[in-house]
């Protein structure tokens, strides 16, 4: 019956995943992710292409602007079109393949300014180099709008210029109703056209370019696809729907389609950030100086012989254009995604997509197997690594799969297989771990959540305990009896969980244990039962942050009237000493805690009450400053004995982290340990002197001071004795 049981939930297990997958599919969730992990491939994975060495971009940058757009024959953007007319004619010097524009002369302007450049369109045109001018087709979704008549004549121009593709239904062909061209003057002229229309995906960044657009019975090609055309003639478009054709005399290219459009293969942010772009100021300047005379033409900044027999594309990237596109590098100049796609044509830089049938047996095998090796096998690591291992395997033939320029699809495989592996995970916790999970339950009641799951793996050995180095943490809130007369009992618990809630989070940070809730006192172990190599190192960073989040809790409680003027002054003193004793989960099965003993945790407790004398928030002991020194500062206090030791213990007052601590406490710690050096020596007068001095340099009061000052006058009338070994005997804990 187990058994059986078993099959079902592998069924189940194996195909839930499989049918979310088809659903988040059929959402276009699955697609939108792939998207970006496409883009995340791009960035990290890119197959290094070179980028095509055919295509130069001419581009109206911040800089033609700044130092041409106060000419008057500029003018403001948009320039007056008579200004193109130096560009074309510094162009034709070179003899490119074509000049295609990625910037739009739809509306009239001055009638010779269109005269102009149509009649340098023109010339161009009859000198051999081909201008292809921009056109632009929308959709507006408006009641009652019907498709623009385009003039006879116009029409006439537009069917000569218009490619023929066989099965173009395939194409899946947008369809629109608004068509805009360049003026009279222009189209009379010019006998290439292109289209600049362009969309990006859903989540607004540009990943895939429709080659064709159609309006009525017109098919004029993307910039790209023209500027293709100028280097390999077309002869012929045909499409399956999964790749467009393209064939010209000398070659073949097939284009892989995602639902009728191309997908931009991105060359790497290095790659693109080399692309050849001459400023037009450049253009200008270096036409200027051939009118001039100028015959060396490798010194001008732009140098026409570097035009031969490449396809131009001029546009812009200056900001008041706002011609951006969003591409997985961030924004990128419009014109920038026109000759990535031109590049990838020429070159056949296209990302192959793997067929569906592939990707549905991928996930057929995998998740499957990786249930399978979850349920069926009780070896750990059969369990969980060889289903790790495929993740990873698959996750990194895709990666690499790219640099091939293979798109092995991740989406699917990331969303479906983890669902599998953490649901197979998640049936076994629930079944053969429910044992497992109620003695974890009660224990997790009894201890600290961090000792948990080491106490389950070896229960026995925690209840025995053991002798290792911690550091052992005792806090206490200063005149708590005091606080607590003044509240009721409600406020008193409010304070008390707020208070200890906050302390204890700081200590588990600092991958601190908790032992203990004594009253309002905390008592903490660093260093056990989880092995850490620096836990006095956690100890004072989680000492210091306990005072700093008092004073942030005394001010809200403050500024909010909460509790008691008593609670709103609240102040806490900590002792830590580090040393070696002994740990473990002492008690029953019924009723256990993990505890710590011994003389290292006796003495912590001492400096915590001893705290109050010197009036310090937090006292360490000299084994714990000789770990912590090198990144906190301390200032000695003093060399006492506590109560029920006969072995003299230096203490020290924990302050701040190296570098944090004021000039004024630091300078006063040098003094007073100064003063405490003449103090030893029984040179009361001077260490007197001294320690008034550090308190005055402090600029407050200083309890330390105070007491050894005290002591100094005590000495003076009944001096120690010349065998006095500086130590003060504590006659109270």
């Amino acid at each position: 019956m187990k058994d059986k049981k078993k099959i079902l939930w592998f069924f189940i297990l194996s195909t839930v995943p499989l049918l979310l997958l088809l659903l988040l599919s059929l959402s276009g969730i699955t697609d939108r992710l792939e998207n970006s992990l496409i883009d995340f491939r791009h960035q990290y994975f890119n197959p290094n292409h070179k980028f095509s060495d055919k295509i130069i971009l001419i581009d109206f940058d911040e800089d033609t602007f700044k130092k041409l757009g106060n000419k008057r024959e500029f003018g403001r953007w948009p320039w007056r079109r008579g200004a193109y007319k130096p560009i074309l004619e510094f162009l034709s010097m070179g003899g490119p393949s074509m000049v295609l524009f990625d910037i739009l002369f739809l509306e009239r302007s001055e009638e010779s300014q269109d005269r102009i450049l149509g009649e340098v369109s023109g010339q161009l045109e009859k000198a051999g180099i081909p201008i292809s001018h921009a056109v632009q087709f929308r959709y507006e979704e408006k009641e009652n709008i019907k498709a623009e008549a385009i003039p006879t004549d116009t029409h006439a121009v537009l069917r000569n210029l218009s490619f023929h593709v066989a099965n173009e239904d395939k194409l899946q062909l947008k369809k629109y109703n608004i068509f805009t061209y360049p003026t009279e003057e222009i189209m009379s002229r010019i006998n290439h056209l292109h289209s600049v229309t362009y969309g990006s995906d859903l989540d607004g960044v540009s990943r895939r370019m429709a080659l064709l657009f159609k309006y009525e019975d017109i098919y004029l090609p993307v910039l790209p696809l023209k500027g293709y055309d100028s280097i390999k003639p077309i002869e012929s478009l045909d499409t399956d729907g999964n790749y467009l054709t393209i064939k010209s005399k000398e070659d073949t290219a097939k284009v892989p389609l995602e639902s009728g459009r191309m997908r931009l293969h991105y060359y790497s942010p290095d790659e693109m950030n080399h692309i050849t772009r001459l400023p037009v100021w450049a253009m200008i300047e270096s036409y200027e100086r051939v009118l001039n005379g100028e015959t060396n033409l490798k010194s001008l900044d732009a140098n026409p012989e570097d035009f031969q027999g490449r396809t131009i594309i001029v546009g812009t990237s200056a900001a008041a254009t706002f011609d951006d596109k969003v591409t997985p590098y961030g924004k990128m100049p419009g014109f920038i995604l026109h000759a990535v796609a031109l590049s990838n044509l020429y070159e056949k830089h296209f990302l192959k997509l793997s067929p569906t049938w592939v990707n549905a047996i991928l996930l057929l095998v995998t998740i499957p197997t990786c249930v399978f090796f979850s349920f069926f096998f009780q070896q750990m690591a059969l369990r969980v690594l060889v289903p790790v291992a495929i993740f990873i395997g698959y996750s990194l033939l895709a990666l690499f799969a790219f640099k091939l320029d293979i798109h092995l699809p991740l989406a699917g495989f990331w969303t479906a297989y983890p669902i599998a592996f953490l649901g197979s995970l998640g049936y076994l916790s629930f079944t053969e771990g429910a044992e497992r999970r109620k003695y974890s339950k009660v224990l997790s009641n009894m201890v600290d959540p961090s000792i948990v799951s080491e106490a389950l793996n070896d229960l026995e050995a925690l209840k025995k305990g053991g002798e290792r180095q911690i550091t052992a943490f005792f806090s206490d809130v200063a005149g708590f009896s005091t606080i607590s007369e003044q509240l009721s009992s409600a406020d008193l618990a409010a304070l008390l969980n707020e208070y200890l809630g906050a302390m204890t989070l700081i200590l588990k940070k600092n991958h601190g244990t908790l032992d203990k809730y004594i009253g309002d006192a905390v008592v903490g172990i660093f260093g056990a039962p989880i092995n850490s190599e620096e836990h006095f190192i956690e100890s004072a960073s989680a000492s210091l942050e306990m005072i700093e989040k008092l004073k942030e809790l005394r001010a809200y409680w403050t500024e909010n009237k909460l509790y008691c003027k008593d609670a709103q002054e609240m102040d806490v003193r900590i002792g830590l000493n580090t040393g070696l004793a002994k740990v473990g989960f002492m008690g029953t099965d019924a009723l256990a805690s993990y505890t710590m003993m011994g003389d290292t945790v006796n003495l912590a407790a001492r400096l915590e009450a001893a705290g109050k004398d010197y009036g310090v928030n937090i006292l360490i002991s000299e084994f714990t400053n000789e770990k912590i020194k090198e990144k906190f500062f301390t200032r000695k206090l003093d060399i006492v004995r506590v109560k029920g030791k006969n072995e003299p213990v230096q203490l020290f007052e924990l302050i701040a982290v190296k570098g944090e601590e004021s000039v004024k406490r630091r300078e006063s710690a040098k003094i007073y340990e100064e003063a405490f050096s003449f103090y030893r020596a029984q040179q009361w007068d001077r260490a007197i002197e001294l320690f008034k001095q550090s308190e005055e340099t402090r600029g407050s009061k200083d309890k330390s001071a105070e007491m050894l000052i005290d002591r100094c006058e005590y000495y003076k009338s009944s001096p120690p004795g010349e065998g006095w070994d500086g130590v003060f005997t504590r006659k109270h804990k």
